[in-house]
């Protein structure tokens, strides 16, 4: 769901190359519409996945606090259904603990591109 979400919202995860690019040619404009993109990138990520994990919380409350006879953990059939739809929320958790992971590693080598950035092109002209 957190993928659907984030597709949904116009969001994608950030491709390395045009960042590794720019640092790479000291391209002064690239550099600044990312920097001052990226606040706004993590808040709707942060958002998202907030709304997911709220989402994942809630319908794992509600399935769990159900009397058994509503669950129809009573029978054979209700209990795999049960079982079918924790795995099914196990598995949407995995997702968005995955997508966590790829947000993490993007702000660290984002970070290290802007520290890059400056250490090496302080001074360069442009080449635009």
């Amino acid at each position: 769901m957190i993928l659907s979400i984030l597709l949904l919202s116009g969001l994608q995860v950030p491709d390395a190359a045009p960042a590794l690019d720019a640092v790479k040619t000291c391209d002064r404009v690239e550099i600044r519409k990312m920097i001052s993109n990226e606040p706004h990138r993590r808040t709707e990520f942060a958002a998202a996945a907030y709304a997911e994990q709220r989402a994942i919380a809630r319908d794992r409350a509600a399935l769990l606090a159900a009397p058994t006879v509503d669950r129809g953990t009573d029978t054979p059939a209700g209990e795999a259904s049960t079982t079918n739809a924790l795995g099914q929320l196990d598995g949407r958790q995995k997702q968005l603990d995955d997508a966590r992971a790829v947000e993490t590693s993007w702000r660290a080598l984002f970070d290290e591109m802007r520290a890059d950035f400056l250490a090496n092109c302080n001074g360069r002209k442009d080449s635009q």
